[in-house]
């Protein structure tokens, strides 16, 4: 009888033990889902303790989903700040002779007001990635906004070349700014996969800013209100994201600790960008190879760029942490945005030169005719976009988008000054829709990090694919002037001397033979950049065919980064 007793209280025991280990388990599993449930959350924080407390992820400190209008709202105000920011960069590219006709200049001053800008965003962009990792982002980016209103207004009043040249340096500053800032707060309050659409949206909006930027710049300087214009046209819309901003944005702060900010690295990057730029730039124009400003330059790249690396290395909040480059699909990733950054630019500046100058058209007319770029390129980020969204996948686009782009830009090489245009514009948009589509490629990358991380990740990348634009415009644009001075020496002997107020080859001045053999030489060799940019980018496509297709996450922050570099 006492061992039934005993046999019987044993068993209620276990089934107590058992009963108080299945409760627990429940608890367990109701907890992890809470905790996958909030990491799926928008992450708008409801209270500025919560948006930035110290050391905190975003994932344990977003506790409240934000409604999908305050979204849009924010979204809206970040995409017409890139908008704004994208154009600036365009804009007056044929503007500029009228610029320097009134305010005085010479070639080099007219060629220093575009690439100045060009030069301040491409050094700010990893140096406002990080920054973006420190500190408050929402102040970073009213911070940027408030400094591109008050460059564009200077811009715009300026009285001299060289004040005009200066004032560019800060609007590019702002610039670099904004773009950056746009896509790290993105990447910060969407998660991956629902960043596929919303990145279509922005890459639309990106196209469509570069290759237009020259088309309303045009508008604006045949029109009452003057080329100043072309500066201050932006600043009403740059107020109106600054009120929203203000109003509705709210991000996390993640750094843990008192931020330490890289002034070497800052240094070094700004020293090794800015000489690489000038000397490719200027060098056979200015300067021989063999003079002592080209080689001072050469070596001042070498010695910042070794520097650089040695400092990163030890730094312990480096500007560009080099074990991203330890990532495989980060390092392919970046060959692949090279070439995608050398096509992105080039397209309005080459397209510009071979309507204006092969064909005979007027700055507006050759913008209006860059639309079968601008509406394809749209379209396909936009419908990518969501598909990646929908279905979490993004490398069969990325390839489908660089294929494109490989095969427009072989069906443009033979064009030529009488081709047909509708033949021209069917092989514009093959590239055009390529280029939309290969633009999710960011989305992958942010994919791999988490928000410790997010803005210098974002901003190496797009670092590499505006200094890729920016050498791009410059090696491609000596590749198509060599080939056009070849062809008019083979006619006239000679190149016809410029007669253009800035240094530029006014067609119009020039005697009818003359007129249609240089015009005739321009429309003939455009083909060769398209050349050599289908073999850029088919390198890049080969970078893309060896990276992993991962499925995109649903999460805001990555809970262990650590992972994905070992």
């Amino acid at each position: 009888m006492a061992i039934a007793n005993k046999f019987l209280q044993h068993n209620q025991q276990a089934q107590v033990s058992n009963g108080e280990n299945t409760k627990v388990r429940e608890e367990k599993a109701k907890e992890a889902s809470s905790r996958d449930s909030a990491r799926r959350r928008l992450p708008y924080p409801r209270s500025r303790k919560q948006a930035h407390g110290s050391g905190v992820s975003s994932s344990s400190t977003m506790k409240k989903a934000s409604p999908q209008g305050k979204v849009m709202t924010v979204f809206l105000g970040l995409l017409a700040a890139q908008f704004v920011s994208s154009m600036s960069n365009t804009i007056i590219a044929n503007a500029m002779p009228v610029i320097v006709a009134q305010i005085g200049g010479n070639a080099v001053q007219y060629t220093w007001v575009i690439t100045a800008g060009i030069l301040a965003n491409t050094i700010v962009t990893p140096i406002a990635g990080k920054l973006a990792d420190l500190f408050d982002k929402k102040k970073l980016f009213i911070f940027s906004l408030v400094l591109f209103t008050t460059a564009s207004l200077l811009s715009g009043a300026a009285q001299s070349a060289n004040q005009l040249i200066a004032t560019r340096v800060l609007q590019g500053v702002g610039m670099g700014m904004m773009m950056t800032l746009t896509m790290v707060i993105m990447a910060t309050i969407v998660s991956p996969r629902e960043r596929g659409k919303y990145n279509g949206y922005m890459a639309a909006s990106f196209a469509i800013a570069t290759v237009a930027g020259p088309l309303i710049g045009g508008l604006i300087v045949d029109s009452p209100l003057g080329w100043r214009w072309c500066f201050w046209v932006t600043v009403p819309f740059v107020v109106a994201v600054m009120f929203v901003v203000a109003r509705q944005l709210q991000v996390p702060t993640v750094h843990e600790g008192k931020a330490k900010i890289d002034y070497l690295g800052i240094a070094l990057i700004s020293a090794a960008a800015a000489s690489l730029l000038i000397w490719i730039s200027s060098e056979g124009r200015d300067f021989a190879i063999d003079a002592p400003v080209s080689i001072g330059l050469v070596v001042l790249f070498v010695v910042s760029t070794v520097l650089f690396v040695v400092v990163e290395a030890r730094a312990s909040e480096p500007l560009i942490p080099l074990h991203l480059f330890r990532n495989r699909t980060v390092v392919l990733s970046i060959i692949s945005f090279v070439g995608q950054g050398v096509a992105m630019f080039s397209i309005s500046v080459f397209f510009g030169q071979y309507f204006q100058y092969g064909r005979g058209f007027s700055p507006a007319e050759a913008g209006l005719l860059t639309l079968p770029v601008v509406l394809p390129m749209m379209a396909a980020s936009t419908i990518i976009g969501r598909r990646t969204t929908a279905t979490g996948y993004w490398k069969r686009y990325v390839v489908g988008g660089l294929s494109a782009m490989v095969i427009g830009s072989l069906l443009l090489v033979p064009i030529h000054g009488d081709s047909n245009l509708w033949y021209v514009g069917a092989a514009m948009a093959v590239l055009g829709t390529g280029m939309g589509a290969a633009g999710v490629l960011m989305v992958a990358v942010q994919n791999l990090v988490g928000l410790s991380i997010m803005g210098v990740t974002t901003s190496t990348v797009m670092f590499f694919r505006t200094l890729a634009g920016a050498l791009g415009i410059q090696l491609l644009g000596r590749v198509y002037q060599a080939h056009v001075r070849d062809d008019i020496v083979a006619e006239l002997g000679e190149m016809p001397r410029a007669s253009g107020g800035a240094g530029e080859l006014d067609l119009a001045a020039l005697p009818d033979p003359v007129e249609a053999v240089v015009r005739g030489a321009y429309g003939a060799e455009i083909g060769a950049v398209f050349v050599w940019m289908a073999a850029i980018v088919t390198v890049g496509l080969v970078a893309v065919l060896f990276i992993k297709g991962t499925s995109l996450r649903s999460s805001v922050d990555l809970e262990r980064v650590q992972e994905v570099f070992e």
